[in-house]
């Protein structure tokens, strides 16, 4: 467990370092820094299964699913440096961040489901509405989603999933199962991080400091959390 406190403390470090000198300027350096920041909730997911003495499914599709986001990481800062590929980049960020997310939720699914339809049929439902709601927010938010208004839908879906089967299955099983609960504290902070992230992307004047802070520290913190909860399956 000290290793795992480690890597977090690391992490944490050149968090604050990689977020203060993105806030100046963008170039290799940085996104060295935060492959680095990204890899490291892999290793620390790896640890803590070491750490925890069992391997499980869970772990095989929450490892694959963290695997997906250091992509994802790499690919959308890639966009700052490759001007020409910016386009692609950004594309290619949201189909690995949503199948890390479909990850996600096959391991919940397959590791904590008891067999009551409702708790399968309901999250689908709120996904549904939430995504909607996503897009029907574009106006009063004052975003402009483009030719990437299908994309920006399908990744909710995807986002919005692992939040509510987290929700749903912890519901199930009576907010009992500690993993489960951190799960589900990773998958708000994700949501939190990628709406903001939204405003980054598709809104004005949103590259602000505070814009980057309030995208990175709740991003990071859900990744964390997801490879932190191995240690307690």
């Amino acid at each position: 467990m000290v290793a795992c406190f480690i890597i977090v403390g690391i992490a944490l470090a050149l968090l604050v370092y990689y977020i203060i000198i993105k806030c100046q300027k963008y170039d290799l350096k940085e996104l060295f820094f935060k492959t680095i920041i990204s890899t490291l909730f892999v290793v620390l997911a790896l640890v803590a299964t070491y750490n925890s003495g069992k391997f499980t499914i869970f772990n095989l599709f929450v490892i694959i699913g963290l695997v997906l986001g250091l992509i994802g990481d790499i690919l959308l800062d890639l966009k700052n440096i490759d001007l020409e590929r910016t386009v692609g980049y950004t594309y290619g960020g949201f189909v690995a961040f949503g199948l890390g997310h479909i990850m996600y939720m096959t391991g919940l699914i397959m590791t904590y489901f008891k067999g009551n339809a409702l708790f399968i049929i309901c999250p689908i439902i709120l996904d549904i509405i939430i995504s909607i709601i996503t897009l029907v927010m574009e106006k009063p938010l004052k975003l402009n989603y483009g030719s990437m208004k299908p994309t920006v839908f399908c990744y909710a879906l995807c986002l919005f999933g692992t939040f509510s089967f987290a929700l749903s299955l912890a519901i199930q099983n009576g907010f009992a199962v500690t993993s489960l609960n951190m799960f589900l504290v990773g998958a708000t902070l994700f949501a939190i991080s990628d709406l903001v992230l939204s405003g980054t992307y598709f809104g004005k004047d949103k590259e602000r400091p505070i814009d980057f802070i309030m995208n990175y520290i709740p991003y990071y913190g859900a990744q964390y959390v997801i490879a932190f909860l191995l240690l307690f399956l």
